[in-house]
């Protein structure tokens, strides 16, 4: 009986070893960019030198996708590999060991592959790429009309207070962040507004042009395929490109599982099935020679002797330690009791007031009938304004999500949006007083010390 269940398991292993080659495939096929054969993962398991690059290519690749730029091979693998570091930081991956890669980009190919790994599991990598790099035949804008965020904000969860600082950053160059995030987003504002006007340019000329009476107007890229017949050529092959990575899409979900088997190997360095194909051995650590018996006694001796010092200077420390926060305690006490008797209290106060009056609007939005629930994601723009009226109006319609006609009115997005602003704003300007208080409080402290503005230019 033992026998044939150990037969039936090496029978579903070597299976499992099968499928891995066409699960890697599929993997790679679905990827839109560069393509890293099964031999090139076969030989990042076992940290081969030569995989290194084509892994730091395949990052760099993704990630720039990722963060809405077109990917162009850089001049230098350094730039490379400066920009998947920072990116992967920015996602929360903290893992040492790849941090310490050297930038020629020479060693840590399992580094990468554990990265890549980590990636497909934290931000659903195939499917956020494959949602990017889609073909879009109409007009659409994303909307998101979810208050996870502000609700995480007030559950006491702050985002700012995960991001890892090396140190604290100057006031000034603060400033110079806010200010290059305003330029840019004037700059996003301007091209969404130039957008707007020609989409709304298309839709007005176009319209009862489209065979869906639904509809009734034609996009930016079926006005063009119409103008300029000679387009559609390149849009059939985009259309064939998605086509084929959605194919190879639907083959790797059913043998995600072995790859995800097969990774657990790579994690765990004792299931590490070296061939005789592969050069790498592991070493054994020889037992020193030179470590008798004598010597032996010897360390032990000196072990004894640091953990004797260890403890009586612990001791020290410990009764230190506890005449200092009692002293503080007492020094905090009568603080605290002044502080509340002069102006903790009306903060408190206000605070309190500010919390029920952002409830109170909550409830309020809630309970609205124009209320827009489950708005979010990519949105097509149906102009549904007729030639015969005056007044016209805009529908947004969810893609592959409710029927055409089931969608919600750009007005009643708009009005989604004005709350969802005045919340966020309630929440800067508490934020705001905070600050201010820390930094009063902070001065105080600094009786002795001028406080000099910097020169207006």
């Amino acid at each position: 009986m033992r026998g044939a269940t150990e037969t039936m398991r090496r029978q579903k292993s070597g299976r499992a070893a099968g499928d891995l080659p066409a699960a890697i495939g599929a993997l790679s096929l679905a990827l839109p960019g560069v393509r890293v054969s099964p031999e090139t993962f076969r030989l990042a398991k076992f940290d081969r030198p030569e995989a290194s690059v084509a892994f730091w290519k395949l990052l760099y690749s993704l990630l720039k996708q990722i963060q809405g730029g077109e990917w162009k091979e850089p001049v230098d693998i350094g730039t490379r590999i400066r920009f998947v570091k920072r990116v992967a930081f920015s996602l929360g991956y903290r893992r040492l060991a790849f941090y310490e890669l050297p930038s020629d980009g020479s060693v840590g190919s399992r580094e990468l592959l554990l990265l890549f790994s980590w990636f497909l599991c934290r931000i659903n990598l195939v499917e956020q790429l494959l949602m990017l790099n889609r073909v879009k035949l109409w007009d659409e804008i994303t909307v998101c009309a979810c208050d996870a965020t502000l609700r995480s904000w007030r559950g006491g969860k702050d985002p700012a207070t995960e991001t890892c600082w090396e140190g604290q950053r100057d006031a000034r160059y603060l400033q110079w962040i806010y200010g290059r995030l305003h330029f840019r987003w004037r700059s996003w504002h301007a091209e969404r507004q130039e957008q707007c006007k020609l989409w709304h340019k298309v839709h007005s000329y176009t319209v009862g042009s489209h065979a869906n009476p639904a509809i009734g107007h034609f996009s930016v890229v079926e006005a063009d395929a119409v103008r300029q017949p000679d387009t559609c050529t390149e849009l059939l092959q985009s259309m064939e490109s998605e086509s084929s990575r959605l194919e190879a899409f639907l083959k790797w979900k059913p043998l995600e599982l072995v790859y995800w088997r097969w990774m657990e190997s790579v994690l765990d360095p004792e299931t590490e099935d070296l061939g005789p194909h592969n050069g790498c051995h592991r070493r054994t650590a020889s037992p020193n020679p030179g470590l008798t018996c004598h010597s032996a006694v010897r360390i032990a001796e000196e072990i004894d002797r640091c953990r004797s010092d260890l403890l009586a200077l612990s001791d020290t420390v410990r009764e230190l330690l506890r005449g200092r926060k009692l002293s503080c305690q007492g020094k905090a006490g009568v603080q605290k009791q002044e502080l509340l008797g002069k102006r903790e209290f009306c903060g408190i106060v206000q605070r309190a007031q500010e919390t029920v009056r952002r409830k109170l609007s909550d409830l309020k939005g809630q309970s609205s009938p124009c209320r827009v629930d489950g708005v979010h994601g990519p949105y097509r723009l149906v102009f549904t304004g007729k030639r015969s009226h005056t007044i016209k109006t805009v529908s947004v319609l969810p893609e592959a999500k409710r029927a055409v006609g089931e969608g919600v009115t750009a007005t009643q997005i708009i009005i989604e949006l004005q709350k969802r602003k005045v919340g966020l704003m309630a929440e800067l300007k508490q934020r705001q007083e905070v600050c201010r208080r820390k930094v009063g409080d902070a001065i105080e402290g600094l009786g002795q010390v001028l406080l000099i503005a910097p020169v207006k230019r």
